[in-house]
């Protein structure tokens, strides 16, 4: 039965927070794809820049020292290439086990720690 009082609309969701593992990924993607196409064109702040350069080259260490599996995974996680080359490896364990392996170390790079504060 309709008693003409206004329905009270649901207030929106709050954002969603984004992990600091999946900020610094992001910039590390970034910087992967755009590395070889900086060019200084004075836009922005300097320090922006070498922060953003700072973090994808720590990033970029950390990937590679991993199992060739896990950093094929992270490549293909993040859009860096589109082939799975493991067909005996379960890609989503292989993500996971790279995340718990970069996890550690970006929470002590002087680079990349500030993220996780």
């Amino acid at each position: 039965m309709m008693t003409g009082e206004p329905v009270a609309a649901a207030a929106p969701a709050a954002p969603q927070r984004q992990s600091p593992y999946n900020v610094v990924m992001a910039i590390w993607a970034s910087w992967q794809t755009l590395k070889d196409y900086q060019h200084s064109d004075g836009d922005g702040h300097p320090q922006d820049a070498k922060d953003f350069m700072r973090t994808g080259e720590a990033v970029e260490v950390m990937v590679n020292d991993l199992p060739r599996e896990q950093k094929w995974a992270v490549y293909k996680a993040r859009g860096i290439c589109t082939a799975w080359i493991f067909p005996n490896l379960n890609f989503a364990d292989a993500v996971a086990a790279a995340e718990d392996a970069i996890l550690p170390k970006m929470k002590i790079n002087l680079a990349t720690r500030r993220y996780f504060n």
